[in-house]
């Protein structure tokens, strides 16, 4: 179980922005600043251009290993129930297959538009089958700009809680209040039990 002021890593996977590879958008600067402003807080950023890098970093990001990253950042382009990799997606039962079990004391964070513009039934049924304590992202289309902001918020409010059945309501408590400064995201954090 990660505590309060134990640091709660970042292993965020980023699709990529644009067709034209000269230009550079990136949620990584986002991980640099806070990474610079909180040293203890630490990250690891995979480019992921294929559905075949994303499952292999799924698949990587569940070992031993990197159970000091429990926050996974997937920051894609994204529809309804998925999210767009270069041409192709995944569906959330994709995910939840590649994660099925191994997501114990771990958080989801969708930072890609619209996908968890689905019922809350089939986002519990996610939570559910990985083992996730949480997962929380967008039901809009959202703006760049925003959404980065808010998820800067959203990661750092995030290390001030335990990873736990207790600390992840005053979490989601903190985040619905963050949340209201950025109405038009349509932020949805759903916990386990809920």
């Amino acid at each position: 179980m990660k505590k309060a002021k134990e640091w709660k890593g970042v292993f965020c996977l980023e699709g990529l922005w644009e067709n034209d590879l000269k230009l550079n958008s990136s949620v990584e600067p986002v991980l640099e600043l806070l990474n610079k402003q909180y040293p203890k807080l630490k990250y690891i950023h995979g480019d992921c251009a294929t559905v075949e890098e994303v499952r292999f970093y799924l698949k990587k990001w569940v070992q031993k290993g990197y159970r000091d990253y429990p926050i996974l950042y997937l920051a894609f382009h994204g529809e309804e129930n998925r999210i767009l990799v270069s041409g192709g997606q995944m569906e959330l039962d994709e995910i939840a297959a590649e994660l099925k079990d191994k997501c114990k004391n771990r958080v989801i964070v969708f930072a890609s538009c619209s996908t968890l513009r689905i019922n809350k039934r089939l986002v519990k049924k996610f939570i559910e089958e990985t083992g996730c304590l949480a997962v929380c992202g967008y039901r809009a289309d959202v703006d760049w700009i925003k959404s980065t902001a808010f998820e800067l918020l959203l990661i750092e409010g995030m290390q001030d809680n335990e990873f736990s059945g207790r600390g992840m309501p005053a979490i989601q408590n903190y985040l619905k209040g963050v949340s209201k400064a950025f109405p038009e995201l349509e932020f949805i954090m759903v916990i386990r039990g809920e």
